[in-house]
């Protein structure tokens, strides 16, 4: 550690605390160490790592799964998303609550990122939501609580990144993803039907029947099949992430030129623009990845995984106590560093806690890292995604941060569940043969 807190982790918070961007943060802190710690790393050792981290055909899925994201938003399909949840949940105490949440797990399996289904579900569901007398600072909280999900519930963009950076098995994770993403929704459901009920909040629907549910999904049913087709063609063998992406990609190409000719919402121009805003999702994604994989062989180099593990455990050795020291430096990290960028850094580190002090199964751990990491995008006050919906909603950052702690503490009870009750994650891995 002699070397690595001076030389490493002071540049890096010096960088950030002065507005360098994340990637290049890494990437000078990292430059610094290698030319005035005296290590005894050769710098093209570390090149070449950088280089075969990212040149890796589990990472192909990334740009294909953000293509498919970009192609189906531009097609402006979230509405038959958003109409297929009120017609299934509209009618519970909480309703539009519940469809902003229902529409979230929907949307999960076309965008699987935070950020993406927050800025396109915030706009639409929160002055709904304010209409029907929901208060604004809990409409952008409900939002911001169920984004988060967008990131569990495959195809995942950071469990790509995972999977790819820490040599676990993509579909796997995939797989893993799925009941702990349910859950979510499922506890923010439970939280915003307790909040309307006690509070009053929201106007009363009548269930309509299942017709108008049978409707609106046989409407909705060209973007729904996405999910399934890359689930089932993954846990069922068929085909590796990075094919189900290209499938996925192409059948959103196909799409777009259906809906584009029958509503024409859609163009060349449009489809420029979806390549386009791929490239920047995915260069800049491989850019934290590339740097951040120098930053972390540098420490794991010189034992700094091993020596952390050392100092928790002689802490304490108590699951529990872990459990919550590994948990509130989640939260910590999380609310002013790039999540794919704790997750690439911090994996290795904290992997050795996690599977050692625990006991987890690395696909239970790369899940609950991601999670874990993942809550810091709306942990109070510096949560990223607090920054997006509150504008969105017209209130405060203090309102929202305070309406979202119910939801938080909501989403941290599932985190407890996937580490603590290994068949969270892994049972649908082993019912798929990914897991012995």
């Amino acid at each position: 550690m002699e070397l690595v807190l001076p030389y490493l982790f002071l540049p890096f918070f010096g960088f950030l605390l002065i507005g360098v961007p994340v990637a290049f943060s890494l990437g000078l802190a990292s430059t610094y160490f290698i030319f005035f710690s005296g290590t005894r790393i050769p710098p093209l050792i570390l090149m070449t790592q950088m280089y075969g981290g990212i040149d890796s055909f589990a990472l192909l899925a990334l740009p294909m799964f953000v293509l498919t994201g970009e192609l189906l938003n531009r097609l402006n399909l979230t509405q038959k998303l958003i109409n297929v949840a009120r017609a299934l949940v509209g009618w519970i105490k909480g309703g539009l609550a519940h469809v902003n949440i229902v529409t979230s797990m929907f949307f999960a399996g076309i965008s699987g990122s935070v950020l993406a289904d927050a800025a396109s579900i915030g706009p639409i569901m929160i002055p709904a939501m304010i209409r029907e007398r929901y208060p604004a600072a809990f409409s952008a909280a409900v939002t911001g609580s169920s984004a988060v999900i967008g990131a569990i519930i495959p195809p995942s963009i950071p469990l790509i990144i995972v999977g790819g950076s820490m040599q676990i098995s993509i579909s796997g994770l995939f797989a893993a993803g799925i009941i702990p993403g349910l859950l979510v929704g499922f506890f923010l459901m439970i939280t915003a039907f307790l909040y309307s009920f006690f509070k009053g909040y929201g106007e009363i629907h009548k269930f309509e029947g299942v017709v108008p549910v049978a409707r609106e999904t046989f409407g909705a049913l060209p973007v729904l099949v996405i999910p399934f087709l890359i689930l089932y063609g993954i846990l069922g063998g068929v085909m590796t992430p990075t094919e189900a992406g290209a499938i996925a990609a192409l059948y959103s190409i196909i799409l777009g030129i259906i809906y584009g000719t029958i509503n024409g919402n859609f163009s060349l121009s449009e489809f420029f623009n979806a390549l386009l805003g791929t490239a920047k999702v995915t260069g800049s994604s491989l850019i934290i990845v590339g740097m951040a994989i120098v930053f972390g062989q540098i420490l794991i180099f010189h034992q700094f995984p091993q020596d952390l593990l050392e100092l928790v455990l002689s802490l304490t050795e108590n699951r529990v106590f872990l459990f919550l020291i590994i948990v509130l430096f989640f939260l910590f990290v999380g609310t002013f560093m790039d999540a794919v960028a704790n997750m690439i850094i911090l994996g290795p580190l904290l992997m050795p806690i996690a599977l050692e002090g625990l006991g987890m199964h690395p696909i239970q751990y790369g899940v609950f890292l991601m999670v874990g990491l993942l809550l810091g995008v709306i942990t109070p006050p510096l949560g990223i995604v607090l920054f997006i919906v509150a504008p969105i909603a017209k209130t405060s950052i203090e309102k929202t941060a305070i309406a979202v702690i119910p939801f938080l503490i909501a989403e941290l009870i599932v985190l407890a569940l996937i580490a603590f009750v290994p068949a969270v994650t892994l049972y649908l891995p082993r019912l798929a043969g990914i897991v012995g």
